[in-house]
């Protein structure tokens, strides 16, 4: 009797052990697919930047190879937002990156980031100046 319930203890604590590890799994692809699809456009200004610096005969292998690095920095990044985000936040988040304005502000985030910068270099300077006076 002890066997059979300690059996059926076992063969019940794999079931959930399994279904969570799926759930895990699609938690995972959906971040991963949530990074690519909020992070890659802003990349390819850089991407863009890095790529005028190599010979154009060698360009195509090397936009290859950045482009083989792109799995393990998704996977990496989606660590970081799986301890931040549910499941169900990624969910709604690739939603948002599915409709009309998500998509319009993954394409105009590349831009929107350089601008930013210079914006910020601006304000950067601006509080140099003012350090300089206090000190």
């Amino acid at each position: 009797m002890k066997k059979t319930i300690l059996l059926v203890l076992f063969v019940f604590t794999a079931v959930i052990a399994n279904a969570q590890d799926k759930e895990k799994d699609q938690f995972t692809k959906d971040t991963e697919k949530l990074i690519e699809m909020s992070t890659r456009p802003a990349l390819q200004p850089t991407i863009d930047q890095f790529a005028g610096m190599v010979p154009a005969e060698k360009k195509a292998a090397f936009l290859k190879e950045v482009e083989g690095t792109f799995p393990e920095f998704f996977s990496s990044m989606a660590k970081v937002y799986m301890e931040e985000y549910t499941h169900d936040d990624i969910k709604q988040l690739l939603a948002f990156y599915n409709s009309p304005i998500g998509k319009k502000m993954t394409s105009k985030q590349g831009a929107i980031q350089q601008k930013a910068m210079m914006a910020g270099q601006s304000w950067g300077m601006k509080i140099q100046a003012l350090l300089g006076k206090y000190q």
